[in-house]
Parts: C-alpha cells; sequence; structure tokens
C-alpha cells in the first residue's frame, strides 16, 4: 500500500505552486476526478468546477457515489516526475479547502487521482457498515409505484391523448400577439395611483410566459421576484423599506469592520479568493482588484457570512451575489436581496448535503420519467447520479448562459418559484408554489417568448406525445409517480426542467458519439455559458407544460390516482388528476 505523507514531498520537501501553474487552473472550468476505494474494488470517475468546488463538497460527492456509511479518510497522488525515474506512487492527506486547492493546482493533469479509505470502528467485532456492490445499489427509479393499473384501452388513449395535444398546440399557435419580456408600460399598468402592485399573480405568470423583463425594471421588479417588501406596501412605503435595510446592513458591516481581522481571516480570505475571479469579463467587475466595485461584492459576501454563521460562506456564492450588485449597482440593496435569494437557496451550502441530495434524486427521476431513452444510456454508462450536473443545481444554471442571459434566466426562474401571497405571517411574507397560478392562468405551454425560433426539434418535438412508447398497456404495467409541484426540486421545480432540457437537447449528440462518463462530463463542461437560452427555455417549459396538466389539467381526466401519503414528496392526501400518456408508464 502507497503510503499517505502529510503536506510534504519525498524528501521532505515542502509542497511548492508555481504562479504559472495557479494562474492555469484559473482558466480551467473542470477538473476531471477519478476515485479509487482503497482495496481497488470500486471506481468512480467524475468532473468538478475547481472555482466552487470545496472540500465539503468533494466529501459529499464521494459518500454519495460509494454510498459510504462512516467516516472516511480522502488523500491524493502526486503526479510522477521525470526528474529521478519512475518512483512509488505517493498520498497526500486530502482533509481542508487549503488541501484541495493543493491538489487542484499540482496534481489534476490529466485527472486529480483520490484514494478512498474508510475508517474501520468496530463493534462487537462487526463493522457497523458495508459497501454495497455495483449490482446491489438500490437505483433512484426504484419507487414505489401506486398501485393502480388501467382498464384504458392503449388505442383509445392514444387517440384521445393526440386530439387533447393538437388542440393546445392550436392554442398556441392561435397566439397572433407575441408579447416577449414585461415591458415598463405594462408594469405600470399594475400600479396603482400610490404604487401598489395589482394582480401580482397574473403579473408573475405573465414574466415566466414571456420570459423574463426588459433589463431597465429588473431594478425596479426584482426585489418583488425575491420577496423582499411586505405585501401592499406603496412605492413611497417601499422606499423607506429599503431605507432601513440599508441601514442595517451598513451597521452590521461596521460592526465586522471593527474587529480584529484575524478573528475573520479564515473567511475572509476564502471569500477574497473568489472574489477576485467572479464573472471578470463582464465590464462591472473587468476592474482593477481594489475597485470599489470589487470591494462591494467583497463587504457584501463577508457580512453576510459573519451573519450568518449556520451558513456562513461556500464557494459558488460569490456567483449569485455578482448579478444582484451589477443590477443594483449598490451593495446595501444587493445584500439585503442577496439575503432574500439565499433564504431560498442556502440548502446548497449547507455541510449536510440533504438539499443537494435531493435535487440530484429528483432530476434523476425526472429523467427517468421523461426522457426513458436518455435515462438509459445514462445508466449504462454511470451516469444517472447526475453528479455531472452538480454545478448546474448549486448554481441555477447561472453559470451555463452568458452573463446576460443568465439575468433572463433568473427573471424567468424567479418568477416561477413562490408568489406573494396577500395573507402574511408574523415572521414575513407567506409564500404558494406558482403551479398553481400558472395552471390558473391558462399556462399550458403556449409560448409567448419574442425572437425564439420554433423549429421542430423545440416545438412538436415537445408535445405532449411526442415521447409515445411503442408499447402495449397491459395490466401488470403500474404508474411511476413523480414529486407533486409543492415538492419536486424542493418547491423549485422549473430550475430541473431547464437541466432537463439541457440534456433532451444534447441527447443525440452525446449518444450519437457514444460518450462514456467523463467525455460526457467535459463536453457539457466546455459549453460553459455557450448553451442558448431561447431554445432551452421553449424545450423546458413545453416539458414544464406536460408535467403541470398531469397535476391540473381537470378538463383532461382519464383517471384519478390518490397519490400515496407516505411518500417523502407528500405532505397531505390529495386526488391528482393524472391524464393517460404512454409515456407515464413503465414496465414493471
Amino acid at each position: 500500500m502507497a503510503p499517505i505523507i502529510p503536506q510534504l514531498y519525498p524528501e521532505g520537501k515542502k509542497l511548492e505552486m508555481s504562479f504559472t501553474t495557479i494562474n492555469t487552473l484559473q482558466d480551467r472550468e473542470a477538473i476531471r476526478v477519478k476515485a479509487l476505494l482503497c482495496d481497488g474494488s470500486l471506481v468512480r470517475c467524475f468532473s468538478v468546477d475547481p472555482h466552487i468546488t470545496s472540500f465539503n463538497n468533494i466529501h459529499h460527492l464521494l459518500k454519495r457515489a460509494f454510498q459510504l456509511q462512516g467516516d472516511f479518510e480522502i488523500s491524493y497522488q502526486l503526479p510522477q516526475t521525470s526528474e529521478n525515474g519512475k518512483r512509488p506512487d505517493v498520498f497526500l492527506s486530502l482533509t481542508s479547502d487549503f488541501d484541495l486547492d493543493a491538489a487542484f493546482m499540482t496534481a489534476s493533469l490529466p485527472f486529480l487521482s483520490l484514494k478512498i479509505e474508510p475508517v474501520i470502528c468496530s463493534d462487537e467485532g462487526q463493522n457497523d457498515w458495508t459497501f454495497l456492490e455495483a449490482t446491489e445499489a438500490p437505483l433512484t427509479n426504484n419507487v414505489q409505484s401506486t398501485g393502480v393499473s388501467t382498464n384504458v384501452p392503449f388505442h383509445i388513449s392514444l387517440k384521445h391523448q393526440m386530439e387533447r395535444t393538437f388542440n393546445k398546440i392550436t392554442r398556441a399557435f392561435g397566439e397572433t400577439i407575441r408579447r416577449g419580456p414585461l415591458r415598463e408600460i405594462e408594469w405600470q399598468s399594475h400600479l396603482d395611483s400610490e404604487g401598489r402592485v395589482l394582480g401580482i399573480d397574473e403579473l408573475w405568470a405573465r414574466i415566466f410566459q414571456g420570459g423574463g423583463l426588459e433589463p431597465g425594471l429588473r431594478k425596479e421588479v426584482w426585489p418583488h421576484l425575491l420577496n423582499v417588501f411586505p405585501p401592499d406596501l406603496t412605492k413611497e412605503e417601499r422606499e423607506r423599506h429599503l431605507n432601513m435595510k440599508s441601514q442595517v446592513y451598513e451597521h452590521l458591516k461596521s460592526k465586522w469592520k471593527a474587529r480584529n481581522h484575524k478573528e475573520i481571516e479564515s473567511i475572509t480570505h476564502l471569500i477574497m479568493k473568489d472574489v477576485l475571479r467572479t464573472d471578470r469579463g463582464h465590464p462591472y467587475f473587468s476592474v482593477p482588484d481594489d475597485h470599489k466595485n470589487m470591494d462591494s461584492l467583497f463587504n457584501l459576501l463577508t457580512t453576510y457570512a459573519i451573519e450568518n454563521p449556520d451558513v456562513s460562506y461556500a464557494q459558488g456564492m460569490s456567483d449569485l451575489a455578482a448579478p444582484l450588485l451589477v443590477v443594483f449597482d449598490d451593495d446595501s440593496v444587493a445584500y439585503t436581496c442577496f439575503c432574500s435569494l439565499m433564504d431560498r437557496m442556502k440548502g446548497h451550502f449547507l455541510l449536510d448535503g440533504k438539499a443537494m441530495t435531493l435535487k440530484f434524486e429528483h432530476l434523476s427521476l425526472l429523467v427517468h420519467r421523461m426522457e426513458p431513452e436518455l435515462f438509459k444510456y445514462l445508466m449504462n454508462i454511470g451516469a444517472d447520479d447526475m453528479f455531472f450536473c452538480y454545478r448546474w443545481l448549486l448554481l441555477d444554471l447561472k453559470r451555463e448562459f452568458p452573463f446576460e442571459d443568465a439575468l433572463q434566466l433568473m427573471d424567468v426562474t424567479w418568477s416561477s418559484i413562490t408568489q406573494p401571497s396577500k395573507a402574511s405571517s408574523a415572521g414575513g411574507v407567506a409564500r404558494v408554489n406558482s403551479a398553481a397560478i400558472l395552471m390558473q392562468n391558462g399556462y399550458f405551454g403556449e409560448d409567448t417568448s419574442v425572437g425564439v425560433e420554433q423549429d421542430s426539434d423545440s416545438d412538436l418535438e415537445d408535445s405532449a406525445f411526442c415521447q409515445l412508447m411503442p408499447k402495449s398497456v397491459d395490466q401488470t404495467t403500474k404508474l411511476l409517480p413523480l414529486p407533486g409541484p409543492y415538492q419536486l426540486g424542493d418547491g423549485n421545480p422549473f430550475v430541473l426542467f431547464m437541466c432537463l432540457a439541457i440534456l433532451s437537447l444534447h441527447k443525440d449528440h452525446c449518444v450519437q458519439k457514444q460518450m462514456d462518463y467523463n467525455t460526457l462530463a467535459m463536453y457539457f463542461d466546455k459549453l460553459v455559458r455557450k448553451h442558448d437560452l431561447s431554445k432551452t427555455l421553449v424545450k423546458a417549459r413545453a416539458l414544464y407544460a406536460v408535467y403541470l396538466s398531469s397535476f391540473g389539467d381537470a378538463k383532461c381526466v382519464e383517471t384519478q390516482v390518490k397519490e400515496d401519503s407516505k411518500a417523502p414528496w407528500c405532505s397531505q392526501e390529495q386526488l391528482i388528476d393524472v391524464p393517460l400518456k404512454t409515456n407515464h408508464f413503465v414496465e414493471c
């Protein structure tokens, strides 16, 4: 067994990193990782983004990848050098973010080789955990079915489904006015004489269907989308509310600035390292390192980390804060909005990893349900765990599109998550998932975005009958349930459909090229900031419409399925109307 050496090269030489190596790392969007159990029984390969991946992220990914139930140690292999010929493999302990940075900078070409060694804890001579072989590992598609079989003949179900879908497409093409992003005149029409927002549910549905906001409106509308304001405030009251929040921010910032800098050095060092490499290609951050814009981002993130010790700071948060600063150009308002955004997304950055685990599982289930052929391909190459989508889910796809497109995606995503309710509690604004609002406003996939080319790949292919499987329906076929809109994606379902749309749009190319896991991960890593937002939105909204119709299209009821209240995504018993679609069925 190769030795594990703590933080030293052989013969006691200290670990040295050249400036050239660090610059090279900053230019890399992805690093391939090959992880091996110490006994060589299992190997997992995946890619990570070095700019947002922390030690805790790696630890959690490895725990899931190998299904480890106990503690384990991680070490990374030093690369071979040609100076003294071939030498025995040398592994260094990997126990912190500092170690991980060293591994990325010195040992990640052509890939980072990790060794996982479980810490054996015996209890009366027996290990309290075991490894599962690949054939024994439970798959994410191993879900309890409802046990309800259908008596509707297949050809009748197919005929009815095609009729319904044709009517929906007809309604979509019957839209003579393509409204596009919300305009200033429309926003003003939703304000009363004192500036209160009227018809906010319909307004959010309009933003979702139209593809976002005109850029000039974001400064005014984003605080509403992020539920910064209590309901029914006048324009003057909203201004006073923001002024009060700004004073609070300045007070909090002055508190930590007055502290001994050594007390918070561990946090500030990590934040500054990320600030100096966040969106530097955008004009707002394409400035000297000591520019006030860089200071604003640093102050915002440090204030949040100090005031929220349960979350503190984790890599990736700077990616979420940067767009807010660009839009508001005011760190106090940006901080207020960032706090509201983190109320929704802080689970992504917690050490327990529960939120990310749930999203991995739901995305896998969603692909299995709506893209069965793609799921079969992912299973064959060992990618059905969706680890290669880690950055997508962590940052709600912020890095996958050009910066301006990412702002538009935020418009759409935030309008689809929650709606401020008129009934507010003492703790703040009450929220309700927007799926019901979208269905109440007649959303069944009609796309009202301007300038979107609706070719065959992004329109008819997305209709409800495009995925019909040539399988007869018999008594042994059972309905595989998806979590409802309130539970799917931890209450943020549309991001999962954006991920699904990206996978679906690239499915044929990946399958045709017979990509393995590594090649697939590297393929998507090379598409960072290069995806086409218009095509992806069209695809995602069409898939989302099919999903929502299963929960709310009362006119399309073929059978009623009582959702199992014992399932983890069911908080209460309810009848869900599920129209019969052959792509809803899987063989038992």
